[in-house]
């Protein structure tokens, strides 16, 4: 016969194996891996070309409403009546001024600075979300997340070199960057906007305020006469004209960068919308470790003691972090299956399919 316990445990083993868990979790992965694709395709775009890197973002984001757009013709979904909020039009000018600070900040600071105002966007998102939508944490997961962090930091905090105004102008992308993450995500699991729905508003927006950015910085008034986009702009697009190296194979570069760059809008969407923002932000700190490891792997990265240690604690705290939500979703299905009322304060995971805080299934 079965019991209580047994149905627990039945309960609890058909966790992973949920149609949600599983979602998000292919999602993340696809997530993962465009982005880790589209950092070597721009690698040899860049070193082949002189193409300007806000006239590419500008090109990622026009694929994209294109994308939605063609999308929404062959069926796919519906657009949804609603008139163009404050929050939709916020969501595209922070995407905007997240993409432009970054390059900014990059341009002003050194990389090791950059990684590190980057990680930062973990204890944001989860601070966002705590004061603007009451979401809380367990003591041992907000320790992970500290812990994580820190060990990302320790990881990629090599040649740290800022100005001022470059520390401001990555504190403000980073910042911007995570309100982003969580609106995005707020309004598809709280307001019900589907993935291709919210982008199909928000990317057309998006892809003008870039368009202005890299016009103004690659073709307008800060690009130094006699080239495009030279060198002393402050975004550094590059020097001499874009077209240089815009053979086949550069074309084909293009092209492919922006497919994948149209994959990760996508697929970042999605991820905010099916896990969470908390969980894409986690998923930043991976990517980062990814790209330490490959540049030990196959470029002159220098493995080292800190780099090594970093990098430990971060996977360990990550994977614990995982392990802990997952484990509390088996307990609230073990609790809902044996009939007994699970309260959101005591398992506060119920929302997320995986990571942490998920949306609502609609």
């Amino acid at each position: 016969p079965h019991t209580r316990g047994t149905d627990s445990t039945m309960a609890g083993q058909n966790v992973l194996l949920s149609k949600e868990v599983m979602i998000a979790a292919g999602a993340i992965g696809f997530n993962y891996s465009v982005t880790m694709g589209i950092i070597f395709v721009n690698k040899l775009l860049f070193l082949r070309t002189k193409f300007p890197v806000l006239t590419l973002a500008a090109s990622h984001l026009a694929v994209s409403a294109l994308f939605t757009r063609a999308a929404m013709y062959a069926g796919v979904f519906k657009p949804r009546d609603a008139k163009m909020d404050r929050m939709i039009f916020a969501v595209a000018a922070l995407q905007t001024l997240a993409i432009s600070l970054g390059q900014a900040s990059l341009k002003l600071n050194s990389m090791g600075f950059f990684q590190l105002t980057k990680q930062l966007q973990v204890p944001l998102v989860a601070s966002i979300e705590f004061f603007y939508l009451g979401r809380r944490l367990s003591v041992k997961k907000v320790g992970l997340l500290v812990i994580m962090t820190l060990g990302v930091c320790m990881a990629c905090a090599s040649d740290v070199q800022f100005s001022w105004l470059g520390a401001l102008m990555a504190a403000t992308g980073t910042a911007c960057t995570s309100v982003e993450a969580v609106l995005y995500s707020h309004l598809q699991q709280s307001l019900g906007w589907e993935t291709l729905q919210l982008l199909y508003k928000t990317m057309p927006l998006a892809t003008a305020g870039m368009a202005v950015v890299a016009m103004y910085n690659d073709f307008g008034v800060s690009a130094p006469s006699g080239g495009v986009g030279g060198g002393g702009d402050l975004y550094g697009a590059g020097s001499g004209n874009f077209l240089t190296g815009m053979d086949a194979l550069g074309m084909t570069l293009f092209l492919s960068s922006c497919a994948l760059g149209m994959a990760v809008n996508v697929s970042s969407c999605f991820v905010n919308g099916k896990a969470s923002a908390l969980a894409y932000a986690m998923l930043g700190l991976a990517k980062t470790i990814t790209v330490i490891l490959v540049g030990i792997a196959f470029f002159d990265g220098v493995p080292t003691t800190r780099v090594a240690a970093g990098t430990l604690t971060a996977i360990c705290a990550i994977l614990m972090y995982t392990k802990f939500t997952l484990d509390d979703k088996a307990k609230a299905a073990a609790l809902k299956s044996s009939g007994l009322d699970v309260r959101e304060e005591t398992l506060e995971v119920m929302k997320a399919p995986l990571m942490e805080g998920g949306a609502t299934k609609r």
